[in-house]
């Protein structure tokens, strides 16, 4: 997770100008260099590699921690073909994607192809849509939003089917982070933010509304290390999309314009990395 002071840079930034990024990749189309509706992004903190989902093209596309693309990986065929990837994270010397034919892909971190894990359904590694997820680095535990099963599900470190919680509570759940006293899911039918213990008890439910995230339609985020939340909203009120930062008493401290963000993730150095559906991979 990054620093205390990661979001110094935006807090410098009033609530209603948009963000001038450091950095800016937007070409859409289909060659290496091109992005086509980006969905997710994130980081090799060992080395600070980008990795972006390229749901348009069909790849995952890997950039260095300048945005200077580097390779892209995605089987055309077989059991690693990639069709339209949605969500990734890595852990050490793997990576996981989600895709939109309810499955997940397991990748080696430079691109080489290792297994297919689920298929469309309700039961056990089985998905429907499956979107945001996240490692717990300390078992290498994988936690998935199986969106339309209303439910996370966990698999080991080896990829085998652990347990599953939320059909209770959850309705649409997007995206997935760990912090050492809770389990946060980012749910887009209210929207709203349910906080789980780590026996997948309920905690608390923070619900869009006047005073309250105040969140339209909600993709990804991101969690630093003081509890500070970032939230991708591609819909908002008075502009085509936005980036919400709430502190852990989730009060909204700044709200940036950024037109249809996506993905979002921050790097070892406290800069922001956002995609967005458009074809952006921007760097504040």
């Amino acid at each position: 997770m990054a620093t205390a002071n990661t979001l110094e840079r935006i807090f410098s930034v009033d609530n209603k100008s948009k963000i001038q990024p450091i950095v800016s990749v937007w070409k859409r189309g289909r060659g290496l260099e091109n992005l086509d509706n980006p969905i997710g992004v994130t980081i090799d903190n060992s080395i600070g590699d980008i990795y972006v989902t390229d749901w348009g093209n069909h790849c995952v596309k890997v950039f260095d921690c300048n945005c200077k693309i580097m390779f892209k990986f995605g089987d055309e065929e077989g059991e690693g073909k990639m069709d339209r990837p949605v969500g990734l994270a890595i852990c050490r010397d793997r990576i996981l994607v989600t895709q939109t034919n309810h499955c997940i892909l397991n990748y080696q971190v430079n691109g080489k192809f290792r297994s297919r894990i689920g298929k469309l359904g309700k039961g056990e590694l089985e998905f429907q849509y499956p979107r945001g997820l996240t490692f717990d680095e300390a078992n290498g535990e994988v936690y998935i939003c199986d969106c339309h099963n209303n439910r996370i599900q966990i698999l080991s470190k080896e990829l085998t089917y652990k347990t599953q919680f939320g059909q209770d509570n959850l309705k649409y759940p997007l995206d997935v982070k760990l912090t050492k006293e809770f389990i946060y899911i980012l749910d887009r039918s209210i929207p709203c933010l349910h906080l789980y213990n780590y026996t997948h008890i309920p905690h608390k439910s923070i619900i869009s509304g006047r005073d309250i995230l105040q969140l339209i339609y909600p993709y990804y985020f991101y969690i630093d290390n003081s509890n500070n939340i970032l939230i991708t909203d591609s819909s908002d009120i008075i502009s085509s999309g936005s980036i919400s930062i709430y502190n852990s008493q989730f009060d909204l401290i700044h709200k940036i314009p950024i037109d249809y963000p996506t993905g979002i993730t921050v790097d070892n150095r406290g800069r922001v990395i956002v995609v967005c559906y458009g074809g952006n991979l921007n760097m504040y």
